[in-house]
């Protein structure tokens, strides 16, 4: 059952823990029918990074328990800090202890949002949710980070202002054997990130993965498509048997079945056999560390681009 508008009386109560630690209602940017009251905004001077203007967002629609959520905005990057419980005043002295500098990241040529939730379960009190790293030159990766233990992290990929690029399908892999191959869908690209561990340990892992990736997408723009191939040309390859392992799997059982003795009892070389019984059994668990649910295809081989940039290379693929 829905709860009623927020009436004045109620708003001055659901507010005054809040307005004891110094917060000023934003009665014109609130919305009472939804039962969301919005606070004035504050900016914070970030040092080596941009200002960081700060907005408290209180939800009240569920009856007895709040959603508080500083809402921090830099040079354009938006990152949510959210905690839920039935004490406002203690919501937002969990969410104050937060420096506002701690949900962003920034390189050359780069920018990092991250979305937490701040419930005390992670290292530091911070679970990773979401982060939108946004690439100068047209592009933007998200990252959306299951709170379901053995999940991959999802990953899209989408360029932005207008650009259209082409981009190698092992733009993600390249970076190690925890990044699945890109796909092409309908405005993008999608992927997929193994991150092991703890919960903490996914959300640190998580976070570190999208700042390289960032790093990565800026430079990759930066240059040709024949740099990129130069320069990472061995990665380019491992990229490639990863994704021929399950294909291999398959080779390998008909290999196996093909060698083993037919008729007769050959006991000559016991350990050559006991080595090709077992190969499949190991190239399809392998198969299974490097991807949740393995395809079967033959990857196309990388080669180099002669196109003066990605955009040149999207027209060329149009071609």
């Amino acid at each position: 059952m829905s709860l009623p508008p927020l009436s004045h009386h109620e708003i001055l109560a659901l507010v005054a823990p809040l307005s004891r630690r110094g917060c000023r209602v934003d009665l014109a940017a609130s919305d009472r029918l939804a039962r969301r009251l919005v606070f004035r905004p504050l900016e914070h001077a970030a040092g080596a990074l941009p200002a960081i203007v700060d907005v408290l967002e209180l939800d009240c629609s569920a009856e007895g328990r709040f959603r508080l959520a500083r809402v921090l905005t830099m040079a354009g990057a938006q990152a949510r800090l959210e905690a839920a419980g039935s004490d406002a005043g203690a919501l937002y002295d969990r969410l104050a202890a937060v420096a506002p500098q701690r949900a962003f990241s920034r390189g050359e040529g780069w920018t990092v949002a991250r979305d937490y939730a701040v419930d005390g379960d992670g290292e530091d009190g911070l679970v990773l949710e979401r982060g939108v790293a946004r690439i100068d030159g047209g592009l933007t990766l998200k990252l959306a980070l299951p709170a379901v233990r053995r999940m991959s992290a999802e990953l899209t990929l989408a360029a932005t202002g207008g650009a259209e690029l082409e981009l190698p399908e092992d733009l993600l892999a390249v970076l190690g054997w925890n990044w699945a191959p890109m796909q092409r869908k309908p405005g993008g690209w999608e992927s997929r990130l193994r991150v092991p561990g703890s919960i903490a340990q996914r959300s640190r892992r998580a976070e570190a993965a999208l700042d390289l990736a960032a790093a990565h997408l800026a430079r990759t723009l930066a240059e040709t498509p024949a740099q990129y191939h130069e320069r990472l040309q061995r990665a380019r390859w491992v990229a490639v048997f990863r994704r021929a392992i399950p294909s291999l799997t398959a080779v390998a059982l008909v290999a196996t079945v093909a060698l083993m003795p037919h008729g007769g009892d050959d006991r000559r070389e016991p350990g050559l056999w006991f080595v090709l019984y077992h190969l499949p059994t190991l190239v399809l668990a392998l198969s299974f560390c490097v991807q949740e649910m393995p395809r079967f295809e033959i990857p196309p081989l990388p080669r180099r681009s002669g196109a003066a940039d990605w955009r040149r290379a999207a027209r060329a693929a149009r071609a």
